[in-house]
């Protein structure tokens, strides 16, 4: 397997109403050419501590009851994942051991052969450079060539060997495609033609083969239209991603690919997902997509889908019970609100969030990168009972954050929009919000000012034109402090750390009772005194 075609970049308890505000910068939302590599490194981290005895273990119900073991084909799935988006290569080779170890259960033993599994073993064997001449002591290559029809009309065509049936398919095919093809065996050609075919006017690759193995034409548009009608965004992803390796200097597959490309694209929903045809917009789906259009150069697309895979990805210390799943990426929205609700405790529910966070973790290699860092901010003063406004930047598009403090605990994803956070009405106090990320936690404070009388202190009479200390007390450090004298502003500044206010102010010259009066930050922060001018 190669790696991909773009490198991973180094890439509340409140009394007041908060406004917590995502903001992309003009520069962050004309384009999205930095990647941010935490995505994809959270994803591999989670799914990586997930393995047991070095191997994705799912859990399955069949006929009411619940099975559980080891998923090689998923296995083999992570392996290829994490080799393309530069993970954890320790691993990949660990769980690589682990899958030769079990080779007869995956690819077929005691006789039988599974021409797409034996394909697939043979992949991540090329992948993590092993010998596929010997890899479990088996002849992969002999194997997988073993099950390719060598007649017409089905010449290039895998059939398995089983006394379960035929299963092969439009996937067991590109993997065999791709595998003989790097190993240099005479079956290449024609596995790959026969795989070609399998490609529908509309530029989408079938699943399945024609039921008729009889028939003259066995391509896509000589099927059935049962056969042939079935658009699978899964299926022309995976095949993409194992031919776009083969496309220089073979016009037939770069011609195959540009229009599985189309094709794809025009399935791209606004916000970055991509739909199967039963489930609707998922992980799966999503993550497939997004990895063979990374490879097929639609970079912008390829981070439309990066994106929508952020936005379902879990960050360490919000998002109720999946608190502790940072890095984990669900399914889909449903699968994302029934596990902050629930968490993923369940086997069969972790299977599906496993399972996603799979076939996800190549394509979050194109999430885009923030153009600043992650900050929040907010005024340094607030009247009581108004609403405060907290500004969140630095968050990528996608980029999911936990808010906690005076907001109470809210999840925000990054989007260039607007959101709000309701806390309960202020008192007067100090009001922090704390933003939390992949990457950390900021914070920023706002001083919630009540109504306040201040204690306004100076000389009780003085000379016309003089000047006279006047301290002010009761405010907080750094407030803001107008005097005025007779209602015509005299002074200005700022409380000191101690929150008190001293200031020599000119006594004007109408002589008499003069009354002064101080404003703090808001007008409902007010104190007044008299002198006499003499």
């Amino acid at each position: 397997m190669h790696t991909l075609r773009r490198s991973v970049a180094a890439l509340a308890s409140s009394a007041v109403a908060l406004s917590v505000m995502a903001i992309a910068t003009p520069s962050q939302a004309a384009q999205a050419t930095a990647t941010d590599p935490t995505p994809v490194s959270a994803s591999a981290s989670w799914l990586v501590g997930n393995l047991k005895n070095d191997l994705i273990e799912t859990s399955s119900v069949w006929e009411g009851q619940t099975f559980s073991g080891p998923s090689y084909g998923t296995s083999i799935d992570l392996v290829l994942g994490l080799s393309a988006a530069g993970q954890q290569p320790a691993q990949a080779a660990a769980t690589t051991d682990a899958i030769e170890a079990s080779l007869g259960e995956y690819a077929g033993s005691g006789g039988d052969i599974y021409a797409g599994s034996s394909a697939k073993a043979m992949t991540v064997a090329l992948d993590q450079k092993r010998d596929v001449r010997d890899f479990g002591g088996i002849d992969l290559q002999a194997r997988v060539e073993s099950t390719v029809l060598t007649q017409a009309p089905v010449r290039g065509r895998l059939q398995d060997v089983s006394q379960w049936g035929d299963y092969a398919n439009s996937i067991g095919q590109a993997f065999a495609a791709s595998a003989l093809t790097r190993a240099g065996s005479s079956s290449a050609d024609e596995v790959t033609d026969f795989l070609l075919d399998q490609q529908c006017a509309a530029g989408f690759f079938r699943l399945y083969f024609n039921s008729n193995m009889t028939a003259a034409d066995q391509s896509c548009d000589g099927a059935s239209p049962a056969e042939s009608a079935k658009q699978g965004s899964d299926t022309t992803s995976l095949v993409a991603i194992q031919l776009a390796p083969l496309a220089s200097g073979n016009p037939a597959i770069k011609a195959a690919l540009d229009k599985a490309g189309a094709w794809l694209l025009a399935q791209q929903r606004s916000d970055g997902g991509f739909a199967d045809p039963s489930n609707g917009v998922n992980a799966n789906t999503t993550g497939l997509a997004g990895w063979a259009l990374t490879e097929l150069g639609h970079d912008a697309a390829a981070t439309k889908a990066a994106t929508w895979l952020r936005a379902h990805q879990v960050v360490n210390g919000c998002d109720g019970k999946l608190a502790r799943e940072a890095g984990a990426v669900a399914y889909d929205d449903l699968g994302w609100s029934d596990g902050v609700t629930y968490g993923i405790a369940d086997p069969l529910d972790r299977s599906q969030w496993i399972i996603a966070g799979v076939q996800a973790l190549p394509a979050l290699v194109a999430a885009p990168a923030a153009s600043t860092s992650d900050a929040v901010s907010t005024p340094k003063f607030a009247k009581a009972g108004t609403t405060v406004s907290f500004q969140v930047r630095g968050l990528a598009a996608g980029e999911r954050a936990c808010v906690f403090g005076a907001a109470g605990t809210q999840s925000l994803v990054g989007t260039g929009g607007t959101l709000t956070v309701k806390a309960p009405r202020a008192t007067a106090g100090k009001r922090t919000v704390n933003l939390r990320t992949a990457t950390g936690t900021t914070a920023a404070t706002s001083h919630v000012l009540g109504k306040k009388k201040l204690k306004v202190r100076t000389a009780k009479s003085a000379k016309a034109g003089s000047k006279k200390r006047l301290v002010v007390r009761g405010l907080v450090a750094g407030e803001r402090v107008t005097v005025k004298v007779r209602g015509t502003k005299v002074a200005a500044g700022k409380a000191n750390a101690k929150g008190v206010f001293t200031k020599k102010v000119r006594v004007l010259r109408k002589r008499g009772a003069a009354k002064i009066v101080v404003t703090g930050q808001f007008a409902t922060r007010k104190g007044q005194t008299k002198i006499r001018v003499r």
